[in-house]
């Protein structure tokens, strides 16, 4: 039987998790996305659905889960941990085919805060 990956949420400082935040707002404002997001999230955990068009390799470190509802695109960028373990970094609602250097480098510096560096 495959092992199933743990979910962890990237969180602050003060010990609050923006991506988790995020969720519960769109889940008021955008139930479609939102409920696309769920599954997303429940495939992911497992290692078959590691491949696009689900999720996508960015850079060193980086994944994008990738999810549409409608002309809606939402991104959770997300790194993996030894353990089986994905830790959702950065989520988004996009914009643009590409993915913004903003978005990005918070992805990029909540990581490395994650390294201890």
């Amino acid at each position: 039987m495959e092992m199933n990956f743990e979910i962890i949420f990237y969180k602050n400082e003060r010990g609050s998790s923006p991506i988790e935040e995020f969720l519960v707002k769109l889940a008021g404002i955008n139930e479609i996305l939102f409920n696309q997001t769920s599954k997303a999230i429940e495939k992911i955990k497992n290692k078959a659905s590691h491949r696009e068009p689900l999720s996508k390799h960015l850079e060193s470190g980086l994944w994008e889960l990738r999810v549409k509802a409608g002309t809606d695109i939402l991104r959770i960028l997300f790194t993996f941990e030894k353990g089986q373990r994905i830790i959702f970094l950065h989520i988004f609602i996009k914009k643009d085919q590409k993915t913004p250097a903003k978005e990005l480098e918070i992805a990029r510096r909540r990581l490395k805060e994650l390294k201890g560096g």
